[in-house]
């Protein structure tokens, strides 16, 4: 009888030791710290960069060289540092991080030759490897969520500093995919002297991470294109003359593509963006309204059309060709336009000179400024994304009333006191530090009441107008 029970235990541990081998390892977590940590915009935060002088100096060698190449900054070399966050729930530090200078136009030199620091934009990578072995497990490392943070310097002196925040975040408030913002404090520590250059624009990368927040697993593993006027002019969706207009950039040789693959680059394959490109192109009339209907997310890019309106801003897509993801859901097939660099608007920055002026306060709603047509001396330099869903009626309609809606009252959208109290949050956060920052720039309303005030005046006028006259709309 013991011999009996003893086989039956020695059998059923071997069961239960053979099952166990099936069983799938826990996926290891390499994520440090949650999302919402970052982009709590009721808390002050702070970051610092810590790295050596001896990287320093190689990141800005490295710079030079690049421009003695090409003639500009941009570079995506990364110099090694640690990263030390600090809130009001704590500290923490992530070493071994990558640290880049980023930006298109307005990316700059690092330093002077006497060593005196420049207000930059700044990217920082969690999973960047530097090519060695023994960080293999970087790869994989996430912080917030995030595999890399951008970071944007208050480049336009904008005294509020929150127009491109309350920008993006309109967007996310009218469902319009847009990256999440938050401010912080960036301090640089180069050979152990802190450097604080100020109060900062944090935003979530738009990648593939991006998507997997916002998307089912099956809808978020489609091509994601950076799109932006580049080597190859305006990315402004027209037909392709060049092959070359799209593929994935190469800063080694300065290729940079109009459309800049950033998802599935080990196969690349560009067919599907060929091809929609090649059809809202030729296609007119009801053939065009039948297949945008089916291969593009319409109701998002009037909702689009109808904030950058109101936002005011001239570099995006509709005038410039330029500053936005294009998306292919991977489920659906249908494409989405997702904008991004928002730091003009509002009354500030480039006021699209020599277009547009007073901030595209009285342009009209269909007859919108041409900023390509002017620097590339093509008369009629069309879009013809934007140019032809906005000549159909049903469109037009559905533009109108999210423009109506966007500005009323009831809302909570496009309005002044969102603004304003937004504005009061981050500056009791932040205004009392700055006079220590490498830009010592005070909070300040600056023209928001009156730009809000006059750009909604304008539209209300014109809707009116467009109701009374149905016959004139488009263009």
């Amino acid at each position: 009888m013991k011999k009996i029970n003893l086989i039956i235990l020695v059998f059923s541990l071997l069961v239960f030791l053979s099952s166990c081998s099936l069983l799938k390892p826990d996926k290891i977590d390499y994520n440090i710290e949650s999302f919402d940590r970052l982009f709590d915009d009721t808390i002050q935060k702070s970051l610092t960069v810590k790295i050596t002088e001896a990287e320093w100096d190689n990141l800005d060698i490295v710079m030079l060289d690049y421009f003695a190449q090409y003639g500009n900054f941009r570079t995506d070399f990364y110099a090694k540092a640690d990263f030390v966050y600090q809130d009001p729930t704590g500290t923490f530090t992530v070493e071994n991080i990558g640290f880049r200078t980023r930006g298109n136009m307005s990316r700059v030199r690092i330093q002077e030759d006497d060593g005196s620091l420049n207000l930059s934009n700044f990217k920082i990578s969690f999973h960047h490897d530097f090519d060695l072995e023994e960080n293999a497990e970087l790869k994989n490392r996430t912080v917030f969520n995030l595999e890399e943070l951008d970071m944007k310097a208050n480049r336009n002196y904008e005294g509020t500093y929150i127009t491109e925040k309350f920008s993006l975040d309109l967007f996310n408030a009218f469902d319009v995919f847009a990256a999440q913002t938050t401010l912080a404090n960036l301090y640089i520590e180069i050979g152990g002297i802190s450097n604080y250059y100020g109060v900062y624009t944090l935003f979530e990368p738009i990648d593939e991470q991006f998507l997997k927040r916002r998307l089912d697993k099956d809808e978020n593993d489609g091509n994601l294109y950076k799109s932006l006027w580049q080597n190859f002019g305006p990315a402004a969706l027209r037909t392709i003359t060049d092959n070359n207009a799209i593929g994935i950039k190469d800063e080694s040789v300065n290729y940079r593509p109009a459309y800049d693959l950033k998802t599935n680059k080990k196969v690349p394959d560009h067919t599907e963006l060929k091809d929609f490109i090649n059809n809202i192109n030729s296609l007119n009339g009801d053939a065009f309204e039948a297949y945008i209907e089916d291969n593009f997310e319409v109701d998002m890019m009037l909702r689009l059309l109808a904030i950058g309106v109101l936002l005011g801003n001239p570099d995006d897509y509709r005038a410039m060709g330029n500053n936005y993801y294009f998306y292919q859901n991977s489920l659906s097939g249908k494409w989405m336009m997702i904008p991004y660099d928002y730091d003009h608007g509002l009354g500030q920055g480039w006021d699209g000179t020599p277009v547009f002026n007073n901030w595209t306060v009285g342009y009209d709603i269909y007859e919108w400024g041409n900023l390509n047509e002017a620097f590339t001396g093509q008369i009629g330099f069309s879009h013809p994304l934007s140019d032809k869903l906005l000549n159909i009626e049903s469109y037009q309609l559905l533009y109108e009333s999210y423009l109506d809606e966007l500005i009323d009252p009831a809302s909570d959208l496009f309005d002044y006191d969102v603004f304003y109290q937004k504005y009061l949050e981050q500056k009791n956060l932040y205004d009392s530090v700055l006079v220590n920052a490498m830009m010592h720039l005070p909070f300040d309303l600056r023209n928001t009441e009156a730009y809000f005030t006059d750009k909604i005046s304008d539209i209300q006028a014109q809707l009116l107008h467009y109701q009374t006259y149905p016959d004139l709309r488009g263009f």
